[in-house]
């Protein structure tokens, strides 16, 4: 405490009644005296107080030195605590350098690698350019190297095509010179009232050996080669036809008809060893020595023929419906089934079978109660006439007026099966048909007749299986099917070329024999296949004994 101070109190201790006030003492500051807030007192005692003030001689010395003291004192605490605080910062300033310093360097290192990874980068590319401009020029020079080999074929190949060229000239020449020649002889043959000319010598006739109850075998292939443009379309067309490699019983039939037509062959016997191994393999109906029926083996040929050589159109803007619509049970008026089934037919079948054996059948049922009428089209390669059932049909429909009741089996003539299949039956009782007009199964005619024909017609004349149903056909050599033919009007006289016929009491147990007819010189003759033997019909109606079975008919 300074000086001034102590003094102070002195003084105030000689005058307690002025600085006390209801036993209360008051601690004298010089800068603000008691009485300074005159809220705290009246006026009265305000007065008297200034009154009682006693005169105080105050040192400014000592109040000025006290108050230097008090700074030096206040300088050196806030030096102190300004150097603490100057310290704190360069401690910390020189924490915040270092880390800089640290932050520095990592960037460095971050950036040094990132300029390794770049120049590795343009390296890559560097190369990667060299590698592109090297395959360029490579391309380049084999697209070089190409046009020239281009070039070079290109002119060998217009060298070998002028060459070819000539020789096509010379043959046209040829063929123009020779053509003149036969042009002259024929007019002079004609002058000289001369035979006709037999366009191709004919070849000899050949057997097929048995070997090992075929003769149902060799029969049909005797008829089937007979057949004058399936033979044609073997013989020229059918190794040039490479659309079907899976061609296995194309492939054999070929085989046999070129055994049975080659005109250098000298050899008066075939045996189908290849046919029958293969025939076997493909269908086991036929396998081992067991007898069978030619209908069956016709039935199957045709059909495996037709799908190895089939090509079927592809469906080009038919928009009209969807063929499976045919087989479906849908309600359409005969035209518009007609259409479809016609486009159906056209897309499907196109092999050479297809041409020559299909034809059209339309089925017809007719409602008995609503009158209404539901038709069908299918394909048919050959017709089957069960001849009981047409004899029994002529019996109901008046048709056998002399009738002996000894004769069970009187003869059947081949018209009368056609109007038995063209017939409409009325189906009643158990045989009722659905009609989905009615909901129910109704009484109703139904029945089948010839669309159209084939260009070769093949008639199954079904004597039954088992024991042979033994009746005489009379069947014409030129047939007339004009008023059995719908609609499409087109084959209607055909001529018999071909003719299987049974002999046995039994279709499973007895022999079949072919009957064909080939030209011989200017004329065609008649001639009995039987297996390896070939002979000549010395009567022209010798191919109507036995029992015929199946016949083979052209159109005429």
């Amino acid at each position: 405490m300074g000086l001034c101070e102590s003094k102070r109190e002195e003084q105030n201790s000689e005058y307690p009644s002025a600085l006390q006030k209801n036993n209360k003492s008051t601690k004298i500051n010089i800068n603000q005296p008691p009485f300074y807030n005159i809220n705290n007192y009246n006026n009265d005692e305000y007065l008297s107080n200034i009154n009682n003030i006693p005169n105080l001689n105050i040192d400014n010395n000592l109040i000025n030195e006290k108050e230097e003291n008090s700074k030096i004192e206040l300088d050196s605490q806030s030096s102190k605590t300004a150097n603490h605080n100057l310290k704190n910062e360069r401690n910390n300033l020189m924490n915040e350098k270092e880390k800089l310093k640290r932050q520095i360097n990592e960037l460095q290192e971050l950036l040094r690698s990132k300029e390794m990874i770049i120049m590795q980068k343009d390296n890559d590319i560097e190369e990667l350019k060299k590698a592109f401009f090297k395959s360029e020029q490579e391309k380049i020079s084999l697209k070089n190297k190409e046009n020239e080999n281009f070039t070079n074929f290109h002119n060998i190949i217009m060298k070998k095509k002028a060459k070819y060229d000539n020789k096509i000239s010379e043959l046209l020449t040829e063929i123009e010179k020779y053509k003149k020649e036969k042009k002259n002889k024929l007019e002079e043959l004609k002058r000289t009232n001369s035979l006709e000319i037999i366009e191709k010598e004919q070849p000899i006739l050949v057997g097929l050996n048995n070997i090992g109850a075929t003769c149902y075998m060799n029969a049909t292939l005797q008829c089937l080669s007979n057949t004058t443009k399936l033979r044609e379309y073997f013989l020229r067309m059918f190794k040039y036809d490479f659309n079907n490699k899976n061609r296995k019983m194309s492939n054999e039939f070929y085989n046999v008809v070129k055994n049975l037509w080659d005109i250098n062959n000298t050899n008066r016997s075939f045996s189908p060893y290849s046919f029958k191994e293969k025939l076997s393999q493909e269908n086991p109906l036929f396998q081992g020595i067991q007898a069978n029926d030619s209908k069956d083996l016709i039935n199957f040929l045709l059909e495996r023929i037709h799908l190895e050589l089939n090509e079927p159109i592809k469906e080009q803007n038919n928009n009209m419906m969807n063929n499976s619509i045919i087989n479906q049970d849908v309600q359409l008026n005969e035209e518009l089934m007609l259409k479809i089934f016609i486009n159906e037919f056209k897309m499907k079948y196109n092999s050479i079978i297809s041409h020559l054996f299909y034809g059209m059948i339309e089925t017809k049922s007719q409602c008995m109660r609503c009158k209404n009428i539901k038709y069908n089209f299918q394909v048919y390669s050959f017709l089957e006439f069960p001849l009981e059932q047409v004899n029994n049909y002529c019996f109901s429909h008046g048709k056998r007026q002399n009738y002996n009741l000894n004769n069970q089996n009187p003869d059947v003539d081949l018209y009368e099966c056609f109007e038995y299949y063209s017939n409409l039956d009325l189906m009643t009782g158990e045989n009722q048909m659905y009609c989905n007009i009615c909901n129910s199964n109704e009484d109703a005619l139904y029945g089948t007749q010839i669309y159209s024909t084939p260009n070769y017609l093949i008639i199954n004349l079904n004597r039954g299986r088992g024991a042979v149903y033994e009746c005489k056909v009379n069947f014409p050599e030129k047939l007339n099917l004009l008023n059995f033919i719908t609609f499409k009007k087109e084959n209607t006289f055909f001529e018999l070329y071909a003719v299987i016929s049974h002999l046995g009491p039994s279709s499973m147990s007895g022999h079949f024999v072919a009957y064909c007819k080939r030209r011989k010189d200017e004329n065609f003759k008649w001639y009995l296949f039987n297996d390896a033997i070939v002979t000549e019909c010395k009567n022209k109606e010798e191919y109507r004994n036995g029992m015929p079975y199946i016949l083979f008919y052209k159109a005429a």
